[in-house]
């Protein structure tokens, strides 16, 4: 009785299960990005690089080049994980226009301690950040 009726072969039954897998991963991958890619909003978020830094008992000058789509706008520095004045209090934050450099000081809130190294952090409006060492010369 069941050695007459026939089906598809395993061959085919396997390759079939394959493409159905393959497809269905497509499906969800091309969801999750297109999902996850709305979190991060339109906006073009900048980014900056450092030219040059140098240190004084308690300045750090940088030079500092936006090499991003848009211009940033420095609010923020630390300077070893310590909250810093940058730019000092009364004088607005210091933007820098797409492709220029731009000279940054930060006054530090303790005297820097000769040939010491420091980490430097900077924050931009945008969260763009941009963190490096500075010896104390």
């Amino acid at each position: 009785m069941f050695g007459k009726r026939k089906g598809i072969s395993t061959f085919i039954a396997t390759l079939l299960l394959m493409v159905l897998a393959v497809s269905a991963g497509v499906v969800i991958y091309a969801y999750t990005m297109g999902y996850m890619g709305g979190f991060g909003g339109t906006d073009t978020l900048g980014a900056i690089s450092l030219d040059e830094a140098s240190m004084t008992s308690t300045q750090i000058t940088a030079y500092i080049r936006n090499i991003g789509k848009t211009d940033v706008k420095i609010v923020t520095s630390y300077v070893d994980g310590t909250l810093c004045t940058t730019p000092p209090a009364g004088v607005p934050s210091t933007t820098i226009s797409e492709g220029s450099v731009s000279t940054i000081t930060i006054t530090a809130n303790a005297a820097g301690t000769p040939g010491k190294t420091y980490q430097v952090k900077l924050v931009c409006e945008d969260n763009t950040q941009l963190s490096f060492n500075v010896k104390c010369g």
